[in-house]
């Protein structure tokens, strides 16, 4: 039996394997009720073998920016729901556990918080003792009505960078009393207090911490000053910690890392606890892979793991892995998709991985097998297509996929490219071993035609033949030394000691330009005023200090051209400029992105 299935003895609390649901935000409550949604989606992963539920943050209390998608803790009226959504997970064999959150005056997370409210930061050194014993009973209270809702764990957060690691965190407290953090002992000491009042007031519930290992940032708390309040929670009755990184200050991708970091960099800062305590300590950062959390358990330098986006990914981790089933896993991709709000339906989209993610309430689980062995055409092999096909299968029918490429995988193929991308390459990964395990007939080097499909007579024909470029009929763009990004990441020209510009400085464009610019000199050129165009290219791909590395031209005055493009391609009002005299000189001299209303991306290299 592999070692996270193994179980483990937290406190008085008998968890049935090494499996935690890390804290993270669903977005799923109305004004700080749970709904079914919330219900469902917890009640699914620990029906897939988890042993301890911890969902994303509760509030403590709301008027300190209240996140209202998020769980309430300040009124009892809020108990009912929450104790629906414990006695669902309890009806699946795993433990709950209650996150009690407060930011101080830190939001949740928000990009540009550190340079617009940078005062703000510090506003831990500002409290009264008459503030600091306010808030104190405000979480105590919040236990207690966690304890009446049937939680089995209370987690004390102090990660993050919010309100208990501003008092543990030299970088933020500077308070010259017994609250401040001249010594570890007086850093703790607002998070010990409430510690101890909460096991007194509720003697039945462990208390389990969240602490931070990193705050990935100059400054922050050393390790032997993790080691000694690591060592203090024990103390004071906390009987598992998870140790995990990041927060505001480093932006989503230190609480939750895109491509560009490893699997298990967070474990160091676990096994710095565990040399630290005697209690059990949970590792997080980026786990994915059976064999290698079976190895960090195995060599000591933790006892759990904490998953958060892998088993939004995949629900049954625990009970594939159980059932012999680990060809059939689902790894997380870190493509960041999940933490990405927007505008449409519920603000935080599903996963890329899992297409029930968030919809538990609405998508039945089970698939109603009813192809009686139909046949169905499948056309196009990208994940739209594969995943038809693994379905299709499952349900009973008899699929043929037809791909016209030499391998299956879509724009996946170049996606997985760029630099921090190669994680996407697993999600082909799966669809590989889920075609040999389903025996799905898949057809490569074969444009379907109407013929073959009038000789396959299939029940259903699927069309996924995913997207293509639209490069727009301006004179210059067919020069020689002019590429289509997919161009450049298909063939990989040696291009090196150019003068490189980037025409798009959208996600695509910036991948592109990083992947240039460690050998030419490039400017990334985008029609509009802000650079990053293509909604969260820095946050999802490049950290800060790689995009300031890359000259971004905004080039306004060519805004009027492009639109005057698109205007008359929608609407036929005017001509299309065909030629460099057609649009103002500076749409080449100092080239701006088309890439927004054409959706193309192309490179000029000199």
């Amino acid at each position: 039996m592999r070692k996270l299935l193994e179980p483990l003895k937290v406190g008085n609390m008998e968890l049935r394997n090494r499996v935690i649901l890390s804290a993270m935000a669903k977005y799923f409550c109305t004004n700080g009720f749970i709904g079914q949604e919330y219900i469902e989606y917890y009640r699914t992963i620990a029906h897939g073998g988890t042993a301890l539920i911890t969902p994303g943050i509760m509030c403590v209390e709301p008027k300190w920016y209240g996140q209202h998608e998020q769980p309430f803790l300040n009124d009892d009226k809020y108990i009912p729901g929450l104790k629906a959504a414990i006695d669902a997970v309890h009806n699946e064999g795993a433990k709950f556990s209650c996150q009690l959150w407060m930011p101080g005056h830190l939001p949740y997370t928000q990009a540009d918080y550190i340079e617009t409210n940078g005062p703000k930061l510090v506003a831990v050194n500002y409290m009264s003792r008459e503030m600091i014993q306010e808030m104190q009973q405000k979480y105590v209270d919040a236990a207690i009505r966690c304890a009446k809702a049937g939680t089995d764990a209370i987690e004390w957060h102090m990660a993050h960078n919010y309100l208990p690691e501003q008092f543990y965190s030299p970088y933020f407290n500077h308070r010259t009393d017994e609250y401040g953090a001249q010594n570890v002992d007086n850093a703790m000491r607002f998070s010990l207090e409430i510690i101890d009042r909460i096991k007194k007031a509720c003697p039945d519930v462990e208390v389990v911490a969240k602490m931070n290992g990193t705050d990935c940032h100059d400054g922050e708390a050393s390790m032997a000053w993790l080691g000694s309040a690591a060592s203090l929670l024990e103390q004071h009755g906390v009987s598992l910690i998870t140790v995990n990184g990041g927060g505001v200050m480093s932006r989503l991708t230190g609480m939750s890392a895109d491509g560009n970091w490893e699997e298990g960099w967070k474990v160091p800062y676990a096994e710095v606890v565990k040399n630290s305590v005697s209690i059990p300590v949970a590792a997080c950062g980026s786990l994915r892979h059976p064999d290698y959390i079976d190895s960090i358990i195995r060599d000591g330098k933790c006892d759990a793991v904490a998953l958060g986006r892998q088993l939004f990914a995949e629900p049954e981790f625990c009970n594939k892995i159980a059932q012999g089933r680990e060809d059939e896993l689902k790894y997380c991709v870190s493509c960041m998709h999940c933490l990405t709000k927007t505008p449409f339906g519920p603000q935080q989209p599903g996963c890329t991985m899992n297409p029930r993610g968030r919809r538990e309430y609405c998508m039945p689980a089970q698939l109603n097998i009813n192809g009686d062995h139909l046949p169905v055409a499948v056309i196009g092999a990208g994940p739209a297509g594969l995943e038809a096909a693994v379905t299709l299968t499952k349900r009973g029918f008899d699929v043929t996929v037809f791909e016209k490429s030499d391998r299956i995988g879509g724009a996946v193929n170049l996606a997985d490219a760029p630099i921090g991308k190669y994680k996407l390459g697993w999600l082909i990964d799966y669809y590989e071993r889920m075609i040999r395990k389903l025996g799905i007939r898949v057809q490569l080097n074969t444009e379907c035609t109407s013929q073959m499909l009038r000789a396959m007579d299939p029940y259903a024909v699927f069309v996924a033949t995913g997207s293509d470029e639209f490069i727009p009929p301006i004179d210059g763009l067919s020069g020689e030394n002019v590429l289509s990004v997919r161009e450049y990441i298909r063939s990989k020209p040696a291009v090196s000691g150019k003068q490189v510009v980037v025409l798009g400085a959208g996600q695509t464009g910036l991948e592109a330009a990083r992947m240039l610019a460690q050998d030419n000199t490039v400017t990334a050129a985008d029609a509009i005023m802000t650079p990053f165009s293509a909604g969260a290219a820095a946050f999802l791909i490049l950290p800060p200090t790689q995009c300031a590395a890359l000259p971004v031209t905004l080039a306004v005055r060519c805004l009027a051209a492009a639109a005057a493009c698109r205007t008359a391609d929608r609407h036929r009002e005017k001509p299309l400029p065909t030629s460099a005299s057609a649009v103002p000189a500076a749409f080449f001299a100092a080239p701006a992105a088309i890439s927004r209303t054409f959706f193309m991306c192309s490179l000029l290299i000199s």
